[in-house]
């Protein structure tokens, strides 16, 4: 049976515990800050019992028309029965700190963000590309990145031997019309 998620106003506790600028919207439960905020706010959702935020639903990214990153939140609390979604922004170093320390399920979720978007989460303890291979030097859901067709499979960083298969073939059809001369 399904529960519904509790909406509650964290105004006057963020006013308590956070001590840093933000902005927070009670009526649609976002929380706005600077990405250098974020580990006071990790450790303020994981500790108190207040919030209890047990459970990072989702962590993705996405970029402004402007160019501007944001990384974003959304946790749920199991016992309390409510959620918050967080929006932070990213610094242009694109380097962020990482949530693993406090929710495991951040672990992956950074890791797409970083292959995806090239967004850096410090202290991740494994942060590598989980879609792309390591020698693929751009990030597709950037705005800037522009498809276009690839003319050797070794520019996508493909792995040696799918290299290495794409040059016997090229060599072998090179070689077949010669010898039906």
């Amino acid at each position: 049976m399904n529960q519904v998620l509790d909406q509650k106003d964290f105004s006057g506790l963020f006013s308590e515990s956070l001590k840093f600028e933000y902005e927070y919207d009670p009526a649609t439960q976002i929380l706005r800050l600077d990405a250098a905020r974020l580990p006071e706010l990790f450790a303020m959702l994981a500790g108190d019992e207040r919030l209890a935020m047990d459970y990072l639903r989702d962590l993705t990214a996405k970029e402004q028309p402007e160019g501007e990153f944001h990384v974003v939140y959304n946790w749920a609390s199991i016992e309390h029965h409510h959620t918050l979604m967080v929006v932070a922004k990213v610094p242009e170093s694109m380097e962020v700190p990482s949530a693993t320390q406090y929710w495991e399920s951040a672990n992956w979720m950074e890791r797409e963000a970083w292959d995806m978007f090239g967004i850096r989460f410090s202290g991740h303890p494994d942060l590598r590309r989980i879609y792309l291979e390591e020698t693929v030097s751009f990030f597709p859901l950037r705005k800037s990145f522009k498809a276009s067709p690839v003319e050797n499979v070794g520019d996508l960083g493909g792995s040696e031997r799918e290299v290495a298969k794409a040059k016997a073939k090229a060599a072998k059809e090179a070689k077949e019309p010669a010898e039906g001369k």
